[in-house]
């Protein structure tokens, strides 16, 4: 039995040093990351420091986009963007038009955004419903409320949380055992305690993918693409 659970490597779009619109720097780690077999690629545009070219980088992507997840993570969702909503939903429209394999959408931000959620209901690019707690886990009554919330606007949900102990990443992961079959929940913790969700994610519930690191993870908790591949390759050897 061979079971192919998928990684998806997250990736910062930057500038060039010398100037360029190339994106020589972003395209090298996209094809590095290819290259190691990784399935997915996650684009983080919040590193980008400003999107005058915008539309020549996503010409410059379009050649993977059907394997890219197109990010823009506000500073208060633990990203880098720092301009107002109005810009970010400027973006996101790009990001819809483009039809990447899925445009990953904050719930507050789709729920709370007529423009934003009118487009993703009218245009046929996948959403990546997400939702972060940087500070706990909340209470699982509190988080299946949450998926029920967001399952509304995509069967592709991500609930990430914080561990503040093992206990907490059982608890993410006990999600999968309540929820409908139609949706496909991406759920684990950030932080320390949370590398074990991160693992087990694809493993106990079946997530269509899980999140790993090109070098410096961009997230607490995070490992890399080589570590994650190495741990799946030991699974692999015991049938799990």
């Amino acid at each position: 039995m061979s079971i192919n659970r998928k990684l998806c490597a997250s990736i910062p779009v930057t500038e060039d040093f010398d100037g360029s619109k190339d994106l020589v720097l972003t395209v090298s780690k996209i094809d590095e990351a290819l290259n190691k077999g990784v399935d997915i690629i996650e684009c983080r545009f919040d590193y980008l420091s400003n999107f005058d070219n915008l539309d020549q980088y996503l010409d410059i992507l379009s050649r993977y986009q059907d394997k890219c997840i197109y990010t823009i993570r506000p500073e208060n969702e633990g990203g880098k963007f720092s301009n107002g909503p109005e810009k970010r939903a400027e973006i996101i429209s790009k990001f819809i038009n483009r039809k990447p394999l899925f445009v990953d959408i904050e719930y507050k931000l789709i729920s709370s955004n007529d423009f934003i959620a009118d487009l993703v209901e009218n245009e046929i690019t996948r959403i990546l419903v997400s939702w972060h707690d940087f500070s706990q886990t909340p209470e699982f009554d509190r988080l299946l409320e949450q998926v029920k919330n967001m399952q509304i606007y995509s069967p592709f949900v991500k609930i990430v949380t914080t561990a503040r102990s093992i206990d907490d990443s059982i608890k993410i992961l006990s999600i999968y055992k309540s929820i409908d079959t139609h949706i496909n929940l991406i759920a684990f913790a950030m932080g320390e305690m949370g590398t074990l969700s991160r693992v087990l994610c694809t493993v106990v519930g079946e997530a269509p993918f899980t999140y790993a690191s090109m070098g410096v993870a961009l997230a607490p908790g995070q490992l890399s693409v080589d570590q994650m591949k190495s741990i799946y390759d030991l699974f692999k050897s015991k049938l799990v």
